[in-house]
């Protein structure tokens, strides 16, 4: 529920010479779709097209399937993958172009009609003066913004998506598209038919708690306060330890002159928004006032640390774990010591508090704690841990510049050293393949910021045994070369 809620809130963020943007309108309903007859070459350059854009590689992404493109258009996953790639790369009215021919060639095809949809909202959200190009958000100096109104931009490409949201909606009414109309409607301030979305999605296993939370946001957007609360009520009935609905029950208390309630339901939206929600400890004042002495910034390390010290003595080891975790997932002792003792504590009690330790790493956390949780792993050397790191290490290569990359790949050689030389080769040779299609774009370096953590481990091992290793995993020569330069 947590991340469909999240989601959802960046999704529709509200927004409050140049020329006007005019949109195309179809009239779905009255046009033939046509799938066409996709050829092998067409159906395997779109989808290499997309692994490209699912690793950030916009520039490899558009040059493959703009080939394709102008080669055979026999389908409309043509016209999709390379709209898409031109949209990501940066080019967006190109994209757009792109999609509508294809639409304009096979009729209302959903995943064309769709992929229009998701480019306009994200146009909506975005604005003239920014772009999201692989991972990056990338802003327009002034003089080279789009050259179009900001607020009537934004306004027609939220027009454009409405009209083809309510389009698909109509053919799948229990999907992501009736959510997002629901979101647009409640957005504009039409609650009553925003909660008619909603409510069809109340049976839906994918939907049924963000639709369920959402009709409880309308009726409080209402002021029918006495419905919200009901609502709201009945969801974190279902669903206990989320803060967003914590902190909704907040304002809505809040309006009955409620302080007392209202403080208590706004700790317990900051307790359970920082507390680990597999641990134990649920919300008591003394939890509450424990997390804020962590977290806040009126104790000294030292004194941090002394606490930590003496839960360890005096409390169970169930509960140290679930503290020590606590500030690790709390990040608000980077850099002073505290974090690194809590690690330390975790590592001192052992195999124990692997299984919280693994749960950690799989969540939402800053990359300095999945550092410190891959210390612990790799300095307790379970076989359990291994798994989880090698399944995260590839993922760095595409975190975007504004990350500080974690140092996994340096605990995985800690782990294992053979191993992990070999783990961090494995990945590496996917981005020095000499398959892959040269990137001329200046945000290329920015793209690939985080792959310096890759070769800072290979450095302090060996090189002969390095490019032995390489050359196991059939690397080419030229992947060879590479990497002896990235090693220098």
């Amino acid at each position: 529920m947590k991340k469909i809620l999240l989601s959802a809130a960046l999704l529709f963020t509200l927004c409050g010479s140049s020329q006007d943007l005019k949109r195309k309108v179809f009239d779905y309903a009255s046009m033939k779709e046509n799938n066409g007859v996709c050829s092998s070459s067409a159906d395997e350059g779109s989808q290499k097209a997309f692994n490209l854009l699912s690793g950030n590689n916009s520039k490899a992404a558009v040059a493959i399937a703009k080939a394709q493109y102008e080669s055979d258009k026999s389908c409309p996953g043509v016209y999709e993958s390379y709209g898409y790639a031109l949209f990501r790369s940066g080019e967006w009215m190109d994209g757009v172009a792109v999609v509508e021919e294809g639409i304009q060639k096979f009729g209302g095809v959903p995943s064309l009609i769709k992929r229009r949809s998701d480019m306009s909202l994200e146009m909506f959200q975005l604005g003239t003066g920014a772009k999201n190009i692989d991972g990056n958000s990338v802003y327009k100096a002034k003089n080279s913004e789009l050259p179009y109104d900001e607020e009537q931009f934004k306004s027609e490409n939220l027009r454009s998506a409405t009209l083809d949201l309510e389009y698909l909606s109509s053919l799948y009414p229990n999907d992501e598209n009736t959510f997002y109309l629901g979101k647009i409607y409640q957005m504009q301030g039409q609650f009553d038919r925003s909660n008619a979305k909603f409510e069809t999605l109340t049976d839906s296993d994918s939907y049924n708690v963000a639709a369920r939370y959402n009709i409880a946001d309308n009726y409080l957007r209402q002021n029918n306060y006495t419905e919200a609360e009901k609502r709201f009520l009945e969801v974190l009935n279902d669903n206990p330890g989320q803060p967003e609905i914590y902190s909704k029950l907040a304002e809505v208390v809040e309006a009955s002159g409620n302080k007392a309630k209202k403080s208590e339901y706004g700790q317990m939206s900051q307790y359970y928004r920082y507390m680990p929600d597999f641990t134990a400890m649920e919300y008591s004042q003394e939890n509450y006032d424990l997390l804020m002495f962590f977290g806040g910034n009126e104790k000294t390390a030292k004194e941090k640390m002394d606490r930590l010290k003496q839960i360890k003595k005096a409390k169970n080891d169930a509960y140290t774990i679930d503290v020590c975790l606590m500030v690790l997932k709390l990040h608000e002792n980077h850099g002073n010591g505290v974090e690194e003792n809590a690690a330390d504590i975790l590592t001192g009690i052992g195999k124990p508090a692997l299984e919280k330790v693994h749960l950690l790493f799989k969540s939402d956390v800053s990359t300095c704690t999945i550092t410190n949780l891959a210390g612990i792993m790799a300095k307790l050397k379970d076989e359990s841990s291994w798994e989880l790191m090698a399944e995260y290490l590839p993922y760095i290569a595409q975190m975007p510049s504004t990350l500080i990359p974690p140092a996994l790949p340096e605990k995985m050689v800690e782990f294992d050293r053979d191993r992990g030389v070999r783990e961090i080769l494995k990945v590496v040779k996917g981005l020095l393949s000499e398959t892959a299609v040269p990137n001329d774009d200046p945000l290329a370096d920015l793209a690939g910021f985080s792959q310096y953590v890759y070769y800072m481990p290979l450095e302090k091992i060996d090189r002969k045994k390095v490019l032995a290793m390489a050359r196991e995993l059939k690397y080419t020569d030229t992947e060879i070369a590479k990497l002896t330069e990235k090693l220098k």
